[in-house]
């Protein structure tokens, strides 16, 4: 589907859009606002940022093969935007966060769409611990210095996307998002926002307790991605396979009181989140996908986060901590062998 001219979407003509980090959530976002008509500028690089200015963006989906073209570069190359969607690695945030600021004005929305828990967890929400640092997410602090948490919407996307090559993605499962407010309000900007995501084809939900969707979020990783990079399996197989889907049960088992502890809950029954991973089919996760190319995995954010919210309250994650120090290894291994 050439969108060469897209329809227009008039309330937000005016409305400029950033998407930073161009990998397959990137992509599967950029692809689906310029489809639905917003202007849409891209922030990528090597790559990914030649094929996109010569090639544009190519999305497969189950709504049909969008194929769009968006300004691309680097934050310096564009003016300040309106909202911003930040997409990289939870690990490469720092250093994007760094290098976008150019994008920002006091109003900016920050849309972090990124894997694992949050540095801004504690930001926003009374109730929580005076913004207690997660120094698994931001040993340095710098996240919080470079994307003030006002201007933070919290986000959780089920998105499993494949990047297949430089500006190409698929998917055949449904793009769904949730939204929300780190300080739990219901406002204009975050209605703004979601209005802007189902125009664009992606099924959105508010929510006044992002946190409980960070979490259910995070448990449907914890308890895949580091089993997958280990074994290589899909998340059909980790979830049919009785021993792997037994692993996966306990590691669940494990987090639960990690939840509880803060406050929190998951949003699904717990023996859902089993079931709908194996109802995914045939998936790579990313954490595989990370493995495969060579490229580090999301360990810190995804379980080293989850382990050190564990250690406040004294609670023990021996087969959490089992698993990931074996995905550790296996990907230090996978990144040696891929830069020899």
């Amino acid at each position: 589907m050439d969108s060469s001219h897209p329809k227009q979407a008039n309330e937000f003509a005016d409305t400029k859009i950033c998407v930073a980090g161009m990998g397959a959530i990137g992509i599967g976002l950029a692809a689906r606002m310029r489809q639905a008509g917003f202007p849409v500028c891209a922030i990528a690089r090597g790559d990914n940022l030649t094929s996109i200015r010569d090639n544009g963006i190519h999305f497969i989906d189950a709504d049909g093969d969008h194929h769009v073209y968006v300004d691309a570069g680097s934050a310096t190359d564009f003016p300040a935007q309106d909202i911003v969607f930040l997409c990289p690695k939870s690990q490469d945030l720092p250093a994007l966060a760094a290098s976008i600021k150019p994008l920002l004005h006091q109003e900016t929305l920050i849309v972090p769409v990124i894997n694992g828990i949050p540095w801004w967890y504690f930001d926003g929400d009374s109730q929580k611990s005076s913004c207690r640092p997660i120094h698994a997410v931001d040993p340095q602090n710098s996240l919080r210095r470079d994307l003030p948490s006002s201007q933070i919407i919290g986000t959780t996307t089920v998105m499993t996307i494949e990047r297949v090559s430089p500006g190409v993605a698929r998917t055949f499962n449904p793009l769904k998002m949730t939204i929300g407010e780190i300080d739990n309000r219901d406002t204009d900007r975050v209605r703004m926002l979601e209005r802007i995501l189902l125009r664009a084809g992606i099924e959105t939900r508010v929510t006044d307790r992002i946190r409980d969707a960070v979490w259910t979020k995070v448990v449907r990783n914890l308890i895949s991605n580091p089993m997958t990079a280990i074994t290589g399996a899909t998340l059909f197989e980790n979830f049919a396979d009785n021993d792997l889907a037994g692993i996966s049960r306990q590691m669940l088992y494990e987090v639960l009181p990690v939840i509880a502890a803060y406050g929190a809950r998951i949003e699904v029954d717990p023996k859902s989140i089993l079931e709908s991973g194996r109802a995914m089919g045939p998936v790579k996760t990313s954490m595989l996908q990370d493995l495969e190319r060579g490229s580090p995995l999301e360990l810190a954010a995804i379980c080293d986060a989850v382990i050190e919210l564990a250690e406040i309250h004294g609670i023990p994650m021996p087969v959490t901590r089992a698993i990931t120090g074996l995905a550790r290894f296996r990907g230090m291994k996978s990144h040696r062998s891929v830069a020899a």
